[in-house]
């Protein structure tokens, strides 16, 4: 009689062991599918950020060529403006001038 009792003592507790492993199992699965998770947000999260890193360097270098093409016109542009100076001084040197006498016969 005592083993009787003994074994469903046994009998009645093993389902629930299987019951916790089941959840244990599940819970294991629930923090590998977090930790996937999370690990591809991180992967995400990285992308984005060299994303960002290079639409920065591509700005910062477009804005260096735009500066460069900026300092080139600027220089064009002075150097327009002091041969106009220099035409203008020659022309006006001409019209002061004492006028030339032709030589004589």
């Amino acid at each position: 009689m005592r083993r009787l009792f003994y074994t469903f003592a046994i009998a009645s507790v093993l389902p629930f062991v299987a019951a916790c492993e089941q959840s244990v199992q599940k819970e294991a699965k629930d923090v590998k599918d977090a930790h996937d998770a999370a690990m591809r947000d991180v992967a995400k999260e990285q992308k984005d950020v060299e994303d960002a890193a290079v639409e920065g360097a591509k700005g910062v270098v477009k804005e260096q060529r735009e500066a460069e093409d900026a300092a080139i016109e600027g220089s064009k542009k002075i150097l327009e403006e002091k041969r106009e100076r220099e035409d203008a001084k020659a022309r006006e040197a001409e019209r002061t001038a004492p006028p030339t006498t032709p030589p004589s016969p």
